[in-house]
Formats: structure tokens, sequence, C-alpha cells
């Protein structure tokens, strides 16, 4: 008879989400299994995180090498208007202070609560008009650049062109260039303002990845339409 690996209740706890099971730790007073628990959970989501990701630029890449530059920006503009549109529309619904909230809780899941390589990290100001989020790295596009993965026979590519939605930088990475049309270019057609105004770091390698919130979308500056060549409505 074959070797079994594991009890019916070890596969059982498998399959369970890691909160529910230190949620309980604590209730029973294992507070060193909730501990544990909590730690490995920090580490779960990077994996497929890191994967999707580096697949995105990957798939980007391929998209340039087959079929062009400027094919980068229709595939990404034909998919956004599918998945994206109508997360843009409800943002545009909620209360404006509720939005820092949830901006946050989105950045903490997206730098993969600071674990792995050139762990995601960032901090949050506030000033009398807007929340300025500064991510350093970001926990996509910035981390894949500071890990190497353009690098290479095999790295992803760069704009070797000056596209708007690359702001009119050669050697842009392009998996970040899905910024440009997610935060600001896309929003600017369905909503009459861009969502996330931002500005792409200047050295990748060092500097931060920063985010506006304002609290009044009407004092969004004019220079997040002019750099896609548009003027506020």
């Amino acid at each position: 008879m074959a070797e079994r690996w594991f009890s019916d209740t070890e596969l059982e706890q498998m399959s369970r989400p890691t909160m529910d099971r230190a949620i309980e730790a604590i209730e029973s007073g294992d507070l060193e299994e909730a501990k544990a628990l909590c730690e490995a959970m920090k580490h779960e989501w990077r994996f497929l995180h890191d994967m999707m990701v580096d697949g995105i630029a990957a798939s980007l890449s391929w998209i340039k090498e087959q079929c062009g530059e400027e094919a980068v920006g229709e595939s990404q503009r034909w998919a956004m208007e599918r998945y994206w549109k109508r997360s843009v529309l409800a943002i545009d619904k909620r209360d404006r202070k509720q939005i820092v909230e949830l901006l946050a809780t989105t950045w903490r899941a997206h730098s993969c609560s600071g674990t792995g390589p050139q762990p995601g990290a960032f901090t949050i100001e506030e000033d009398d008009e807007k929340l300025t989020f500064r991510m350093n790295p970001c926990g996509s596009g910035q981390r894949l650049w500071r890990m190497g993965r353009y690098e290479g026979e095999h790295g992803h590519a760069v704009m070797e062109e000056e596209h708007d939605w690359a702001y009119k930088r050669k050697g842009f990475p392009i998996y970040c260039t899905h910024c440009t049309f997610m935060n600001e270019s896309l929003p600017i057609q369905w909503i009459g303002h861009p969502v996330y105004p931002s500005d792409p770091p200047n050295d990748f390698d060092h500097d931060p990845c920063t985010w506006y919130w304002y609290k009044d979308a009407a004092d969004i500056p004019d220079r997040h339409w002019e750099r896609y060549g548009l003027q506020r409505s």
C-alpha cells in the first residue's frame, strides 16, 4: 500500500483560509500558532502576484516584438475598456475620502506585505488639497526593474520611441506603460479627469513612483491632461 503523505485533517486545514485559522488560534489562546499563521500569510500572495506581473510584461514584450510599439498601446486601450472602465466609473461615484482608505488597502496588497526580493513599500502624505502616495519601489513594475527582469537576452522590452503613453521617454519599461492608460488618459475620456494622476520615477533604481488623490478633482493640475495633448473640458 502506498505511503500516505497527509491526514484528512491536514488536507482540510490546507484548503481553509489562513486568516480563519489564525482567528481560531487567537480565540483558542494559541498565540504562537496565530503568529506563525500571520507570518505565513504575508507570503501567500506574492508568488502568484509576481508571476502575473512578470507574465503581463512578457506578453506586452511579445506584442512589441511581433506587432510593433503602437500595438502595445492599442492592446492596452482595448483591454482596459473591458476590465478597468467599470472600476473607474465606480470609483468616481464613491466618497473621495473613502477612496483614500481603499487605495491604501490596494497598495498594501500590491506591496505583498513587504516580502520577497526588492520588497514593495509606500508612504502617504496629506496636504490641504491632496493625498500623495509614494511607492518606492512599487509592488510590480518597479520591482521588475530592480530585480533585473529587463536585463539579458530574455529580458522584458523597453520603449524605443517616444509615446505619450510612455511619458515621451525612450527606454521606458514596457510594463509601466499601463499606468498612463489606467490612471490618466482613459479616465479622462470616461469621466473627464484622471482617476489617479501620477508621476513615474525619474530613476527607477532609486526614485519613487508617485500617485495623487485630490480631495476635489477640480484641483488636479492641467499637466495631467497636457502630457497627452489634451485640455481640461
